[in-house]
């Protein structure tokens, strides 16, 4: 039974292009190898959830700095840095050589150390007043009344309260850096109108109620040399932005399912395969994308070689790997069952 729990990866991944989700989420095809930027930017959050319950209440409390070990904090959280990194595919830091780390750039291990210290820093004193509810908290909250199995699910990278709001704080790394104030307007822009923080907001309004009050955008610049820049970028949404974000949602699953029709169906004669069809009458190639930030999408040479890549073994460069939402986001956990099992 095909599962109709839709994260935003696989909508956005859609709303990319429809052939590239099908490469990725119907044949299950990814790159083989490891992301760098990918890499980084998940130890960066296992570093993060190692230290939030460290910097806020009730761990942290309201007491005097003596209190507080940084030097502590900072070795946990570099701990969980590194424990993600190698899971990740990446070199244990002691046994990185000179070229690799100056392939890497500015992610590598060294400079995530670095940029714990600051960090800490910048954010202790505020954070003392973070009352931590939440730590990578899946969720799972319906897209229509009328269609119960219908859900959009996901995680929420922390849920805090602050001065009686409650709030989603949502991790991102980037290497856009400007001279003059830090971040480029590119990174900071790219969150209004954004797709995943309004499905955020969403599943918070519906978690919490009228509590509910923003997402924070908690943006961190991964730099060579520097190393002590940080954001927050507070993200709200009127009722009626909201409800348009779900209008929009539930269009692009329409269209998602209204694909995957089109590869179930059979002629009533039994005489129609669909891999024999000349090209693949479903999930159309968006050519205006094949190209990203001057990169060729992964699956270009695949859409040149396939007009139908219907019933196609796994080709060199890839492996298979299914994304299943219930898996890596641990839906389990809030009482759901896996329709794969």
């Amino acid at each position: 039974m095909r599962d109709r729990y839709y994260d935003n990866t696989r909508i956005q991944e859609y709303r990319s292009c429809p052939r590239k989700f099908f490469f990725r989420h119907v044949v299950d095809w990814r790159g083989d190898g490891w992301s760098a930027p990918l890499v980084f930017g998940s130890s960066w959050h296992a570093a993060m959830d190692a230290i939030w319950p460290m910097l806020t209440k009730p761990n942290r409390g309201s007491g005097s700095k003596s209190q507080f070990d940084r030097e502590e904090v900072v070795a946990t959280g570099y701990t969980a840095f590194v424990d993600e990194w190698i899971e990740g595919g990446a070199t244990h830091p002691d046994e990185m050589d000179p070229d690799e780390i100056k392939r890497l750039g500015q992610r590598t291990p060294f400079v995530a150390h670095e940029m714990l210290y600051e960090y800490i820093i910048q954010r202790e004193e505020q954070m003392k007043e973070f009352t931590l509810l939440e730590v990578e908290l899946p969720f799972a909250v319906p897209l229509d009344p009328e269609d119960k199995d219908l859900l959009y699910v996901g995680r929420l990278d922390k849920v805090f309260e602050y001065r009686g709001d409650i709030i989603v704080g949502e991790h991102k790394t980037t290497s856009l850096y400007s001279k003059a104030s830090g971040f480029r307007n590119t990174f900071i822009d790219q969150f209004s109108p954004n797709s995943q923080v309004d499905g955020y907001l969403h599943a918070l309004h519906m978690l919490y109620g009228d509590k509910a009050k923003s997402v924070w955008i908690d943006g961190a610049l991964v730099h060579k040399t520097v190393h002590d820049c940080y954001i927050w970028i507070p993200i709200e949404r009127r009722t009626s932005a909201l409800s348009a974000w779900l209008w929009e949602t539930r269009n692009w699953i329409s269209q998602i399912e209204a694909n995957y029709v089109v590869l179930d169906d059979k002629s009533p004669e039994g005489d129609f395969d669909i891999r024999d069809a000349a090209y693949l009458p479903a999930f159309p190639k968006n050519t205006s994308t094949c190209q990203d930030f001057a990169r060729n999408c992964p699956y270009i040479d695949l859409c040149k070689a396939w007009p139908n890549p219907i019933g196609k073994d796994t080709p060199m460069g890839f492996v298979k790997e299914t994304w299943s939402p219930f898996e890596r986001l641990e839906l389990d956990k809030i009482g759901l069952e896996n329709p794969d099992a």
